[in-house]
């Protein structure tokens, strides 16, 4: 598992503003309100999505990987002489 702090659920997604009005035109309607139409959260549209690329494309691991290699114990010692 992906490293995090305990208790944390939600976690930020940085993105392009092209990329993320791409990724909103693929929203679902979901109602009219009084201040106009309301389409489905960034969060429902995600996992909408991510469902249906992993019925198309398998992952390369079974667990998840970090974005960046972190020290290990080892090398933070063998850094410090």
């Amino acid at each position: 598992m992906v490293k995090r702090k305990t208790g944390t659920v939600i976690t930020t997604i940085a993105i392009l503003w092209e990329d993320k009005d791409e990724f909103r035109k693929f929203a679902k309607f979901l109602k009219k309100t009084k201040r106009g139409d309301m389409y489905e959260s960034d969060t429902v549209l995600f996992k909408r999505i991510l469902k249906s690329y992993k019925e198309v494309i398998k992952p390369e691991h079974e667990s998840p990987n970090n974005t960046y290699p972190r020290k290990t114990i080892s090398q933070e010692h063998d850094q410090q002489g």
